[in-house]
């Protein structure tokens, strides 16, 4: 369900990946965390995934200010919501442009 992937179509996720095969760039990712995995993932992992996908999506899926802002909600959502200051302030200063 594309929704799931904060609405970025799985169009712009199989483009994305086209674009880093076609490149081979290793730097950039292709990864949009689904809803599910911002709520229950392991902590570790799941920052390393969203910082990822702020900071090394191809074009075609950088994330808006809005899905990062939904994101930041579902964070906030967690029990282990205080091991997640450091993405969350991220997710802060990426929603207000700093």
């Amino acid at each position: 369900m594309e929704e799931d992937r904060f609405g970025v179509p799985s169009s712009n996720i199989h483009a994305a990946e086209k674009w880093i095969k076609r490149t081979k760039n290793a730097e950039f990712t292709c990864y949009v965390p689904t809803k599910s995995e911002v709520l229950h993932l392991n902590s570790d992992k799941l920052v390393k995934i969203l910082i990822d996908w702020m900071c090394k999506s191809p074009t075609e899926i950088i994330p808006s200010k809005s899905q990062i802002s939904e994101v930041k909600n579902l964070l906030l959502q967690r029990e282990d919501v205080h091991q997640l200051s450091g993405i969350i302030t991220m997710c802060n200063h990426y929603i207000s442009g700093d």
